[in-house]
Protein backbone atom coordinates (compact mmCIF):
# COMPACT_ATOMS: atom_id res chain seq x y z
CA UNK A 1 0.00 0.00 0.00
CA UNK A 2 1.37 3.40 -0.91
CA UNK A 3 1.55 6.19 1.62
CA UNK A 4 -0.33 9.35 0.72
CA UNK A 5 1.10 12.75 1.56
CA UNK A 6 -1.59 15.12 2.76
CA UNK A 7 0.82 17.80 3.94
CA UNK A 8 2.13 18.83 0.51
CA UNK A 9 1.33 22.45 -0.39
CA UNK A 10 -1.27 23.00 -3.09
CA UNK A 11 0.03 23.92 -6.50
CA UNK A 12 -0.32 27.56 -7.45
CA UNK A 13 1.50 27.42 -10.79
CA UNK A 14 -0.46 28.02 -13.98
CA UNK A 15 -0.29 25.81 -17.01
CA UNK A 16 0.30 27.77 -20.20
CA UNK A 17 -2.89 28.05 -22.22
CA UNK A 18 -5.11 26.11 -19.82
CA UNK A 19 -7.58 27.62 -17.37
CA UNK A 20 -7.20 26.80 -13.71
CA UNK A 21 -9.32 23.88 -12.53
CA UNK A 22 -12.17 24.86 -10.19
CA UNK A 23 -10.58 23.32 -7.09
CA UNK A 24 -7.58 25.70 -7.40
CA UNK A 25 -9.56 28.92 -7.78
CA UNK A 26 -9.88 30.35 -4.28
CA UNK A 27 -13.23 32.01 -4.94
CA UNK A 28 -15.07 28.85 -5.93
CA UNK A 29 -17.10 26.31 -4.00
CA UNK A 30 -14.84 23.48 -5.20
CA UNK A 31 -11.87 24.94 -3.30
CA UNK A 32 -13.90 24.98 -0.08
CA UNK A 33 -14.98 21.37 -0.67
CA UNK A 34 -11.34 20.34 -1.13
CA UNK A 35 -10.44 22.04 2.16
CA UNK A 36 -13.30 20.30 3.99
CA UNK A 37 -12.35 16.90 2.56
CA UNK A 38 -8.73 17.47 3.58
CA UNK A 39 -9.79 18.32 7.14
CA UNK A 40 -12.15 15.34 7.26
CA UNK A 41 -9.42 12.97 6.06
CA UNK A 42 -6.96 14.25 8.65
CA UNK A 43 -9.52 13.99 11.44
CA UNK A 44 -10.61 10.51 10.32
CA UNK A 45 -6.98 9.35 10.61
CA UNK A 46 -6.94 10.76 14.17
CA UNK A 47 -4.27 13.30 13.23
CA UNK A 48 -3.95 16.64 14.92
CA UNK A 49 -4.54 19.63 12.64
CA UNK A 50 -3.00 23.00 13.37
CA UNK A 51 -3.92 26.32 11.84
CA UNK A 52 -0.33 26.64 10.58
CA UNK A 53 -0.62 23.33 8.67
CA UNK A 54 -3.92 24.44 7.16
CA UNK A 55 -2.63 27.86 6.13
CA UNK A 56 0.57 26.37 4.68
CA UNK A 57 -1.45 23.89 2.64
CA UNK A 58 -4.16 26.20 1.31
CA UNK A 59 -2.87 29.76 1.79
CA UNK A 60 -6.09 31.05 3.33
CA UNK A 61 -6.88 33.07 6.44
CA UNK A 62 -7.35 31.90 10.01
CA UNK A 63 -10.98 32.93 9.70
CA UNK A 64 -11.45 30.42 6.84
CA UNK A 65 -10.08 27.69 9.07
CA UNK A 66 -12.51 28.56 11.85
CA UNK A 67 -15.41 28.65 9.37
CA UNK A 68 -14.49 25.22 8.01
CA UNK A 69 -14.17 23.72 11.50
CA UNK A 70 -17.53 25.26 12.46
CA UNK A 71 -19.10 23.74 9.36
CA UNK A 72 -17.75 20.29 10.26
CA UNK A 73 -19.05 20.72 13.82
CA UNK A 74 -22.46 21.60 12.38
CA UNK A 75 -22.30 18.41 10.32
CA UNK A 76 -21.91 16.38 13.51
CA UNK A 77 -18.17 16.07 14.03
CA UNK A 78 -16.96 16.37 17.62
CA UNK A 79 -13.87 18.57 17.17
CA UNK A 80 -11.91 19.83 20.13
CA UNK A 81 -9.10 22.40 20.37
CA UNK A 82 -6.16 21.81 22.68
CA UNK A 83 -3.98 24.34 24.49
CA UNK A 84 -1.15 24.11 21.92
CA UNK A 85 -3.40 25.32 19.07
CA UNK A 86 -4.16 21.94 17.53
CA UNK A 87 -7.55 20.55 16.62
CA UNK A 88 -8.54 16.91 16.89
CA UNK A 89 -11.71 14.91 16.33
CA UNK A 90 -12.99 13.30 19.51
CA UNK A 91 -14.39 9.81 19.56
CA UNK A 92 -17.27 8.89 21.86
CA UNK A 93 -18.77 5.56 22.73
CA UNK A 94 -22.39 5.17 21.69
CA UNK A 95 -23.44 4.48 25.29
CA UNK A 96 -21.72 7.63 26.57
CA UNK A 97 -23.62 9.82 24.09
CA UNK A 98 -26.99 8.39 25.07
CA UNK A 99 -26.46 8.66 28.83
Amino acid sequence: MTAARFDAPASTSRHAGFPLPPYVRRDGVAFKIVRLIWLTARFARREQVTIADYRRRFGVSVRSFHRDVALLRQAGFYIDADLQGGYRMLSFLADADCA
